[in-house]
């Protein structure tokens, strides 16, 4: 899949940058910084945003951010409190946000918290019809499941329409953070062309962020300044380890 130029799928992964910040002028400038740090992508995370329960307050600022992020992918994400976001909201005003910025037409990728919608592939269809392209997404915040259940979990990603499926899980052990990767690394198996974003989260799944030109993941999040969840690479490190793993494999 291709969006302003980037390749998603192979190759490797790109770096997204997310934004935080709770005001639109803070928003707009760690947007600018992220630019400046060479990301891929920039995620714009509505849930901080003071302003988010306001469709005028969003629409202005994802103007604003479409306009900074002319050459770099803008992915929209409203992350709820289930899933590790910053607050709650009701199905129907996270579909009617959904929706709303569809028809903007401003955001590259739109996240869509899957597991959380009663029927995520009639929303995805939506989107889509209206031209959204979708990162279906699920978070473990607190235990990694069994190998099975994370390939099910991007399968069934795949079979709701989205374009790219995103499963993050956090890890007690090595070995979690192992069978993470092998479910990555299935699934791309099973379909090499749908794209993948998957990590572990905290200290013991820092190698999942660097390691998706080997097992699969198209995406990887770093920080450049606050970190959206936990073990965040700072985007200066993950740019040099991700050339030296590419320089490495062309070299074999």
């Amino acid at each position: 899949m291709k969006i302003k130029g980037y390749t998603l799928g192979t190759g490797t992964p790109l770096i997204c940058i997310p934004v935080t910040e709770v005001e639109q002028n803070k928003i707009y400038q760690a947007a600018e910084n992220a630019t400046a740090q060479k990301a891929d992508a920039l995620e714009w995370r509505m849930d901080w945003f003071a302003g988010a329960d306001d469709w005028k307050q969003v629409e202005e600022t994802l103007n604003g951010l479409s306009e900074i992020c002319r050459n770099v992918i803008l992915l929209c994400t409203f992350r709820s409190k289930p899933q590790g976001g910053q607050r709650r909201i009701t199905e129907e005003s996270y579909i009617r946000l959904l929706q709303n910025i569809a028809k903007s037409g401003r955001a590259d990728l739109l996240d869509v918290e899957a597991s959380e919608l009663s029927d995520a592939s009639e929303i995805i269809r939506m989107l889509h019809s209206q031209g959204q392209k979708v990162i279906a997404s699920r978070h473990y915040f607190s235990n990694t499941p069994e190998t099975e259940q994370m390939r099910q979990d991007l399968r069934k990603m795949q079979s709701d329409g989205a374009d790219i499926g995103k499963l993050a899980v956090m890890p007690d052990t090595p070995l979690d953070v192992l069978r993470l990767m092998e479910a990555t690394a299935c699934i791309k198996e099973y379909a090499p062309d749908y794209p993948l974003v998957t990590m572990a989260m905290g200290g013991l799944g820092a190698v999942s962020r660097v390691g998706g030109q080997l097992f699969g993941s198209c995406m990887t999040f770093a920080s450049a300044g606050k970190a959206s969840a936990p073990g965040q690479l700072p985007v200066e490190d993950t740019l040099m380890i991700l050339n030296k793993i590419s320089e490495s494999m062309r070299q074999t």
